[in-house]
């Protein structure tokens, strides 16, 4: 259980609704998104510090996946 709530869809201010859409998306989910837009300037820079490893970083996009997929299965998330 979520120590904090996420907000709802439409609580989630206008500028940033879209991010919370993407998650929603790719991964069935945007409760964490939404819980870090109650403060929109963390999912901004959160948003900005992902995108910049997505497209800078060094590990190969195939590891990058079984890299989420094992912390997922270690989290006994559903991914």
């Amino acid at each position: 259980m979520a120590r904090i709530e996420p907000l709802g869809i439409h609580q989630v201010d206008a500028e940033i609704r879209h991010l919370c859409e993407e998650a929603e998306r790719q991964s069935g989910t945007s409760a964490s998104t939404r819980t870090y837009a109650r403060n929109p300037g963390v999912l901004k820079a959160l948003a900005t510090f992902r995108a910049t490893l997505a497209r800078e970083g060094t590990l190969d996009p195939v590891l990058r996946e079984l890299v989420r997929l094992k912390i997922a299965a270690l989290n006994r998330c559903q991914y």
